[in-house]
Formats: structure tokens, C-alpha cells, sequence
């Protein structure tokens, strides 16, 4: 036992204060927000101590030292942990408190800890930690590693709107990167309010690997895990048998007699108008990654890394890339661009402290190439071609190839779910990019599927799990599959417009009103029980459909249902919890509500509750990244245990939510919140394979049975959609920068003393153009815009679009911002009409047009 009993040392700083229980450990850690305008009530950090099977959350409270050693090479690693420490601190000094830690079976080791505040601008607490050899023989460290149980699990709320914001409030996101010296983890409080946790290493010591405490995966708990950092990590691989991380695995010999140092800071920082972390980290002395425009990008654009907080002297890579870079002293700039084709790119770069910090980025095939491989993969792996389930689309495990027929895989909700989804992929992507053998695969998936196993035609009802594979679906009060449903069959009127389909657009029109209105009859009839449903932020446009196509009746029906859901559901303070359960997909449809009904209060509150779900850490698993774990409420069969899902649907959903920001002007833009948009939006990319195999998200924790790509499809579909939906080339005024570009290459040309500008997308889709600083912005109903030119005075401009399909088409060019109320293009004269004017552009199959327009009044 610890001979400080009861007394339990306290450590009081400036803006934190520690109580520290057995072994050493820090029980308590209350931090207040530095930037409050008048005192502040006190956050307390430290999870609670829950049991984890048999094992304890308070044994890896943060002050635990995992520690793993050998005295000769061929021996086994033995390890063990601080269970037991004496307090020797001084009780006339308050401001340091200092320990002696007793390692079981490593006596041959003496270490110390010391905490002490450094004050100042940015206080500072310190965790200083010696570990000496006392022996005489030489002992090798191969595991050094740093547990950090915080206040992360999402349970024992009610799950009403009370109880959601008590869970909001004293709950925490934890968000890691693991870089060497720039390497931090970051307790983010879930309403997006200060004091946000900052913990990361000092002086010399830098962070190889992280994993999570096997334990607290293999709970029902609602979170993911406690996470462990480590500066040496070779025995924790070689014990665990895990395959070798990204960073690689580090041991380090201490000889008789010698001390080796190693210091972890706490800090707080604040992300709710700021990316908190960098600027602390910054302040603090310490190497700060930021990446633009994300950590994920297709092979033909480059990433920008901005460093703060030191002075690199060299940057590096694992494979040649090309790199443009300058450094000062206040940080530096690195530039790279792919040269060896697709992978990933560890980079990094020394300072001149001689630290060494480094992250992986990844470069993609062009995005145009993914979306059709994609398209292609599902039809040749994914559709069923006989048997009971012929004509399904359904998921498929993206290593062997196989699809999922057997009856089991249909048990749960979350697998229809999927189906649905990769249907609605193909689906909105045909409407831009039609190509006929795939837009047969959705027609058979509806005829041969969907309207014999999935919706009822009698009611429009939709089940969501198969009792058998020779029957009719199931359970029709699951609410996430109708909007999918209904979406889908509005994507298919879109196709028979464009290129055509089997039936006419309001044969499919008249199915999806159907659908969406039987949400209301089948699956939300009790209203104090509705939550947020994913994907009905598209509804509206949707009722538009309807009513653009003559069809008032339903469209006003369902507006109507809309209308008073949305009031509803806009008189929640935290209606963030669907299902019972919380999810990052819940904040797309509040945001609707909130804009809906005007609700500017539920609005801020729902993007700070948004972005502090989000990851800043500059690695390309979670750059931009939205929480998500295994253990969800769908009864999701591939969920092995809560190992973090990075990459997953959630996070293009809500960056399509940052995204809707752009489409007006701004006085300020946050420049945190542009990253995190462009970074998640372009994320999911990294989980389809150039073969256009996917995965449903990334693990990137070795200690998960989900470790690495997913090897099923799951719902990436729904993914793929929204990033279809709001994809575009955007180019964006900045405070800090000239321009902010997304999607697009973006030029300035000098002809005859007048500027002409020049936007060609990158984005796969070339819907649309938006350049926000100067009010220009141009949409095309089918086909791929690949040039916007146009005059600085907005008199003139050339638009340029392809149509891959093999039939001529024809689209509706939507050009807004041309200075004149009237505009001549190809000879005809339009109105300008709502700031726009619809000019119907004819392309050939398989080939370009190009039309001019010109202002002529």
C-alpha cells in the first residue's frame, strides 16, 4: 500500500489542480478555461473508476507508468506497472510533488516522478520522470507507456434532452496524434466550450505508438477505449504479437548506474474559434503540424505542411516526393507533390532543438478514376446474380471479393442500411456520370429487390432485417432506412431525365413521395421518442422534385410533415442522441431544424458540438475524422469491439455541413473549420483501393480486432454520397491567406490590362463552381465541367464540360453572378432571372462542348 493513505497529495497551478491517489496516479485533474471572460467553473478531466472485466479504470488513471524490461536479449520482456509509491515531497514546498514508484519483479530499477508548474503566459504543469539502473548489469527498456483514462464514456445519462445535455457537458472527445516531439492527445470537452486538456511530451522525449487498453475495448460501454501513448514500444508488439506499426518500435539500454529522463506536460488550450492544440503547442515551444488542404488528396494536387512552434533545418521522406520548403524563426513550409503514383508518404522534418517530428499523408489515384472504379466494383462484385436474392446489392468483403448472401448477414438493420446505400451511390452518381450498365443494376436492384423483399407497395413501408432469404423483410419502425429509400428513387428520377432509365421521372417520383411520407406512418409514431435520422437534411430537395414535377399533393404533404417535425425537434437544447444512443450523424439533421426554423442559438451550438467531434491531428486516418466506434445500436455484426472507426460516414456528412457555410459570403471564416471541412470531405477517399474495393472506415489502434482497412463495404455508400452531393471547386477569400481553394486548380491570367480567371476541378464530379470572393458560381444538371474562364468584371466567360456517357445529352448550365441583367450565349439572348441564367448546353457522346457567354445589357 501507499504509506500516504488517506492524504492524498495535492499539486494547485494556475489554471489546473491534481489530487493524486495510489500508486502515484492522478485521481483528480481539474482544469478551468483561460480565456473565460470572468471566472469559470472548473472541468474535472479524469474518467470515472469503472471495472473493465477484471481489470480497473483507475489502474491506468494518467500517472501510471507501464514499464517493460530485460536483462538479457534472448529472456523474456517482464512488465509492470506503478501499483505502489511513497510521497516525498516537501510539505513546506506546495508548488512540487514528487513520488517513488515500486515496480513488481523490476527492482533492478529505481525511478522518480516530480510535478511542478511552470508558469507564465501558458502555465504549464510538469511531469518529470527518472528512471535509473541501480544494478550492474545492464537492463533494456522496451516498453515505456503512459495510460490517459479521461472522461470519455458516454454513459449513465437519461436519454432525453435533459440528460443529452448533462452527457454533453461532462463528458470529453479525446483526440490523439502520434509524431515524435509534435506528438499530442487532446481532451476536447463535447459541447465545444473551454477548458480543453492538452497532455503532451517534453524536453527531448517524443511518442512513437499509441494503442488502446485491450480491456476497455471489450466492454458495452459507449466509448472508445483508454488510450496509451508510448515512448518505447517494442516489448508491447513483441508481447502482443501485433503487427509493426506505422512509426516503428523503439527499446533503449540503460547501463549500470545510468539515469535516462523523460517529462509529459498538461496544459489547457481552447478549440472552440481556434485549432487550440497548435497554438498551445506553439506557445509552449513545442513542433505543431498544420496540412492543406487535408491529409488525404488525390495524386494530381500537392499538400502544403505549415509548422509552427520550431525551426525545421531539414524536412524529409520515405520515398521521393517533390518538396518545396522554407523555414524562419517563428516555423516553416513544406510542399510536396507525389511522384512515385499513389501510397502512402511518411514525411517529417528535425528542428533546430534536434527534434524530430513526423506524420503520414496519403495520395490517391484522381478522384474522377476512384468514383468510376467504384461504380465498377459494385456491379461486378456486389450485385447478386442469382438465387433469392437476385438483382440485391449487397455489401462484400473488399479482400476476397465475396459478396454477403447468407441469410445471418441480414439480421440486423445495418446491413439493409448498406445496401441501400452503395444503391444510392450508383444512383447519384449516374445522375451526373450516367453509365448504362449501371443504372441497370439500380433498376434491377429496385424491381428484383427492393420492391419485392424490402418496401411493401400496399403502404410504402420498409423493413430493415430478412427473417429468411425466401420471405419479405421485417420491422418497418427503423427510420434511417426510409430517407435512404426514398433518396434513391429521387437520384433515379434525376437519371431518367438525364440520360434515361426504365420508367419516367415520375414514376420514380411518386415512389420516393410514398416513402418518405410512410417515415411518418411506420416508424415515427410515438414524437417524444424521435431522434435526428440520418440523410433527412435532403428531404426539402426532395419536395422540390416533386413540385417541379407537377406532383403538389405529396409535395405539400410532406413539406408539411417536415415542417412540423423540424419545429419539434428545433425545441431540443441537445437533440443529438438518435436512437438512444449517440452518434457524430446525428448533427445533420438538427442542423437543418435549427436553420429551418431560425434558431441561431441551436445553430452555434450545433457546429461547436460538431467540431469537437472532429479531428485536427495532422495523420491521414484522422485528419478530419469524426468519432465513431464499434459498438453501435444497428446491431452492426461486423463490430469485433470499440476500436475506433476513422474515416466512417458521419465524417462526410458533417464536412458537407461545413461545407454549407461557403455557399454565402463571410466577413470571417474560421480557418480551423475550413481544414476540418476539406479534410474530412476528402478523407473517405482513402478507403477505396484503386481497384475501387472499400472499406467502411480505418482502425488505426493495433490493440482492436478491427486494426487497419475494414474488410467489409459496409456503408460507405452512404458516404460516397454525400460526398457526391456537395463536392465542387471552391475557391474562398482568407484573412490569413490570399485564396483558399478546394476541388480546382485555380489561375489568374494578365489579357489586355484586364484579369481573366481560370477554375478547373480536381474534385471526380465537376458539378459545380463556386468562387466565393468575386460571386461567380456555375452548376451543370449532368456532365463534368472541366473549365471556368471568365473576365475579373464578370462581362464575359467560357464554361467547358465533358459528357463521358455514350449517348448525347443535354444539360442545363446554371451561371450565376454575370454583371447585367441580360446575357447572349450561342446566339440566344437570356434573362438573367434570380441572379441566374439557364442556358441548355448539347453534348456529344463521349466528347466536349464549350459555350461563351457574353453581358449585353
Amino acid at each position: 500500500m501507499d504509506d500516504f493513505g488517506m492524504d492524498r497529495p495535492e499539486l494547485n497551478g494556475s489554471l489546473m489542480s491534481l489530487e493524486f491517489g495510489p500508486g502515484g496516479r492522478i485521481f483528480q485533474l481539474w482544469a478551468s478555461d483561460p480565456n473565460a471572460q470572468e471566472e469559470s467553473e472548473e472541468f474535472q478531466f479524469v474518467g470515472p473508476p469503472i471495472q473493465m472485466g477484471e481489470e480497473l479504470a483507475e489502474d491506468y488513471f494518467p500517472g501510471t507508468i507501464l514499464l517493460g524490461a530485460r536483462t538479457d536479449p534472448e529472456d523474456p520482456w517482464i512488465v509492470s506497472r506503478n501499483a505502489r509509491a511513497t510521497h516525498t515531497g516537501d510539505d513546506d514546498d506546495p508548488g512540487v510533488v514528487t513520488f517513488e514508484y515500486e515496480f513488481s519483479f523490476l527492482e533492478e530499477l529505481e525511478a522518480t516522478g516530480k510535478f511542478y508548474e511552470i508558469s507564465g503566459k501558458m502555465p504549464q504543469i510538469v511531469w518529470e520522470l527518472g528512471i535509473k539502473n541501480r544494478s550492474r548489469r545492464s537492463i533494456e527498456i522496451g516498453e515505456l507507456g503512459f495510460p490517459l483514462a479521461l472522461n470519455n464514456v458516454l454513459d449513465g445519462f437519461p436519454r432525453t434532452d435533459h440528460g443529452t445535455r448533462e452527457m454533453f457537458y461532462d463528458r470529453v472527445h479525446v483526440h490523439k496524434f502520434i509524431g515524435g516531439a509534435a506528438s499530442y492527445v487532446y481532451a476536447q470537452r463535447m459541447p465545444g466550450i473551454g477548458p480543453g486538456l492538452l497532455i503532451y511530451p517534453g524536453g527531448d522525449t517524443r511518442w512513437e505508438f499509441y494503442n488502446h487498453v485491450q480491456a476497455s475495448l471489450n466492454t458495452t460501454y459507449q466509448w472508445e477505449g483508454i488510450p496509451v501513448v508510448y515512448v518505447h514500444s517494442r516489448a508491447a508488439i513483441e508481447r502482443e504479437g501485433w503487427p509493426e506499426w506505422f512509426y516503428g518500435h523503439s527499446s533503449t539500454v540503460l547501463e549500470p548506474g545510468e539515469t535516462r529522463r523523460y517529462e509529459m506536460r498538461f496544459a489547457t488550450a481552447d478549440r472552440i474559434f481556434t485549432d487550440g492544440p497548435i497554438g498551445a503547442l506553439a506557445m509552449a515551444g513545442r513542433p505543431a503540424f498544420k496540412l492543406f488542404p487535408a491529409a488525404v488528396v488525390p495524386i494530381d494536387t500537392g499538400i502544403s505542411l505549415e509548422i509552427a512552434g520550431a525551426t525545421p533545418t531539414r524536412f524529409w521522406s520515405d520515398i521521393p516526393v517533390e518538396m518545396e520548403n522554407d523555414s524562419d524563426e517563428h516555423g516553416g513550409f513544406c510542399h510536396i507533390t507525389a511522384i512515385e503514383g499513389p501510397g502512402t508518404v511518411r514525411v517529417g522534418f528535425e528542428d533546430t532543438a534536434g527534434r524530430d517530428s513526423e506524420t503520414q499523408v496519403l495520395f490517391t489515384k484522381p478522384i474522377s478514376e476512384l468514383i468510376q472504379a467504384r461504380a465498377d466494383w459494385i456491379v461486378d462484385h456486389q450485385v447478386v446474380r442469382e438465387g433469392p436474392l437476385k438483382g440485391a446489392i449487397v455489401p462484400a468483403d473488399n479482400m476476397t471479393a465475396e459478396s454477403f448472401t447468407d441469410i445471418r448477414h441480414f439480421a440486423s438493420p445495418f446491413s439493409i442500411k448498406c445496401c441501400l446505400g452503395e444503391a444510392l451511390f450508383l444512383a447519384e452518381k449516374n445522375a451526373s456520370l450516367p453509365v448504362k450498365i449501371e443504372i441497370d443494376a439500380v433498376d434491377d436492384f429496385l424491381e428484383m429487390f427492393v420492391e419485392t423483399t424490402l418496401r411493401n407497395p400496399a403502404d410504402g413501408s420498409v423493413g430493415c432485417v430478412l427473417p429468411t432469404t425466401a420471405g419479405t423483410a421485417a420491422c418497418f419502425g427503423y427510420p434511417d432506412v426510409y430517407p435512404i429509400t426514398a433518396l434513391l428513387y429521387g437520384a433515379m428520377a434525376r437519371v431518367a431525365v438525364g440520360y434515361g432509365a426504365r420508367r419516367k421521372p415520375e414514376e420514380y417520383l411518386a415512389l420516393a413521395g410514398e416513402t418518405a411520407i410512410a417515415l411518418w406512418t411506420h416508424a415515427l409514431s410515438d414524437p417524444v421518442l424521435d431522434g435526428p435520422i440520418p440523410l433527412m437534411s435532403y428531404m426539402p430537395g426532395l419536395v422540390d422534385q416533386l413540385e417541379h414535377a407537377g406532383m403538389i399533393e405529396p409535395a405539400s404533404e410532406l413539406r408539411l410533415l417536415i415542417d412540423e417535425r423540424w419545429s419539434r425537434l428545433a425545441e431540443q437544447r441537445y437533440a443529438f442522441a438518435p436512437a438512444g444512443f449517440w452518434e457524430a450523424d446525428a448533427f445533420e439533421e438538427v442542423l437543418a431544424a435549427a436553420r429551418h426554423e431560425g434558431n441561431l442559438e441551436l445553430k452555434d451550438r450545433i457546429f461547436r458540438c460538431l467540431t469537437s467531434a472532429k479531428s485536427l491531428s495532422p495523420s491521414w486516418w484522422w485528419y478530419g475524422s469524426d468519432k465513431r466506434w464499434g459498438n453501435g445500436p444497428e446491431g452492426n455484426d461486423a463490430a469485433l469491439d470499440n476500436g475506433e472507426l476513422c474515416l466512417g460516414a458521419p465524417t462526410v456528412s458533417n464536412s458537407c455541413l461545413l461545407f454549407s457555410i461557403f455557399g454565402r459570403d463571410y466577413a470571417h471564416l474560421p480557418e480551423h473549420m475550413v481544414r476540418l471541412a476539406f479534410a474530412g470531405m476528402l478523407s473517405v477517399w482513402a478507403l477505396v483501393r484503386e481497384d475501387g474495393a472499400a472499406g467502411m472506415s480505418f482502425t488505426p489502434d493495433a490493440a482492436s480486432a478491427h486494426f487497419g482497412m475494414a474488410p467489409t463495404t459496409g456503408d460507405i455508400g452512404i458516404s460516397l454520397f454525400h460526398y457526391l452531393r456537395w463536392s465542387g471547386a471552391y475557391v474562398l477569400p482568407s484573412l490569413g491567406k490570399s485564396l483558399l481553394t478546394f476541388g480546382c486548380k485555380f489561375d489568374v491570367e494578365e489579357q489586355k490590362h484586364t484579369e481573366i480567371f481560370s477554375i478547373r476541378p480536381w474534385d471526380g464530379v465537376g458539378r459545380r463552381i463556386i468562387v466565393r470572393q468575386v460571386g461567380m458560381e456555375v452548376e451543370t444538371t449532368v456532365g463534368m465541367l472541366e473549365e471556368l474562364r471568365f473576365d475579373s468584371r464578370k462581362r464575359s466567360a467560357r464554361v467547358s464540360l465533358q459528357n463521358t456517357s455514350d449517348k448525347d445529352l443535354v444539360t442545363e448550365l446554371v451561371v450565376k453572378g454575370m454583371w447585367g441583367r441580360r446575357c447572349q450565349a450561342a446566339g440566344i439572348t437570356y434573362a438573367v432571372e434570380g441572379g441566374a441564367i439557364r442556358v441548355p448546353v448539347q453534348m456529344p457522346a463521349h466528347g466536349k462542348a464549350r459555350i461563351d457567354i457574353e453581358v449585353c445589357e
